[in-house]
């Protein structure tokens, strides 16, 4: 029989075996997700290792069987250069979702000595985007509302209810005055723009950051507290830590099991934050195998976990 595997995941965005708790946060995403003109968007908040985008995550299915297409990636640091990095970020991420819908006519020369043309259909790609774009007249701004009204024409009745444009660590985005670049700017606007135009483009925006975000999105734009939903993500409560904990090692073949004792260490170590319930059963686990192994009685290092924590958690942002 092939051993069990570590079902415990310390890793930021990895979907954990079981997602405690979390349960208020679907609901709101499920009410914002019926709506028929969008007038609130979100932002998933917290601080680092509370699960922010695990449950990002989570609401990737849960829009898809609602009827929405989902979109987006994490904004790094170089996404935030320029107002032209933000586009190529939402045009890159556009395409890649559309192109395995939609399909673009084109007319081109058959092979031979034939002058005649013929159309051919082929996946919509980027550079039908890009071409929209360009085309368009005017700043970033109205070049990317251009994009995003030709998409719109494109679902309008396919039975798409509308796209979600979700991008993690959104904290990194700002504007730069100082180079003129303003590209978190461009993107407050031109979604606050097409939402409130008469019929409304069905385009949903959920950002995902540390608690800087909020605060720095409505210094950016005033009318953001206005167009954003917020969920303020806590760690989690004794009863859900202990699921957490439990109901990954619940499986028939799973050789290890936690006892009372050790599972309220593991609470009490974590203090609820999902990313450390996550480091430390892996490290409880992978212990109990080994000395299971080797017929020794498994008692676990709870320091040795703990300075291992603290060398992959906290140590590079302290230096």
């Amino acid at each position: 029989m092939d051993p069990f595997p570590n079902p415990f995941r310390p890793s930021s965005g990895h979907m954990p075996p079981y997602l405690a708790g979390r349960i208020t946060e679907k609901e709101g995403f499920g009410r914002l997700l019926g709506q028929t003109t969008i007038t609130e968007n979100l932002i998933i908040t917290g601080l680092r290792g509370v699960g922010k985008s695990v449950l990002l995550e989570s609401f990737r299915p849960i829009a898809r069987q609602a009827g929405w297409l989902w979109t987006g990636d994490d904004f790094t640091e170089s996404v935030s250069l320029s107002e032209d990095s933000i586009a190529e970020r939402l045009l890159t991420d556009l395409s890649l979702t559309l192109g395995p819908i939609f399909v673009q006519s084109q007319m081109a020369l058959p092979m031979g000595f034939s002058t005649k043309a013929e159309k051919r259909d082929r996946p919509l790609e980027y550079i039908d985007l890009r071409m929209v774009y360009d085309r368009a007249p005017g700043l970033t701004t109205d070049k990317l509302k251009a994009v995003l009204r030709h998409v719109g024409t494109l679902i309008h009745g396919t039975g798409i209810k509308g796209i979600i444009f979700a991008y993690d660590e959104a904290q990194n985005l700002s504007d730069k005055a100082h180079s003129e670049q303003y590209p978190l700017s461009v993107l407050l606007d031109v979604f606050q723009s097409l939402q409130r135009s008469p019929g409304g483009l069905p385009f949903m925006l959920v950002l995902t950051g540390l608690p800087t975000l909020f605060p720095k999105l409505n210094e950016t734009r005033t009318y953001t507290e206005r167009m954003f939903d917020v969920f303020q993500l806590d760690k989690l409560t004794p009863d859900e830590s202990r699921e957490a904990i439990i109901k990954p090692i619940q499986e028939d073949r799973c050789p290890v099991t936690f006892t009372p004792n050790a599972v309220e260490q593991i609470v009490d170590m974590s203090g609820g934050y999902p990313y450390f319930i996550q480091f430390i059963c892996k490290e409880f686990f992978d212990v109990v195998i080994a000395k299971m192994g080797a017929g020794e009685v498994p008692i676990v290092p709870k320091t040795d976990i703990i300075r291992k924590l603290d060398q992959r958690f906290f140590s590079g942002r302290w230096d």
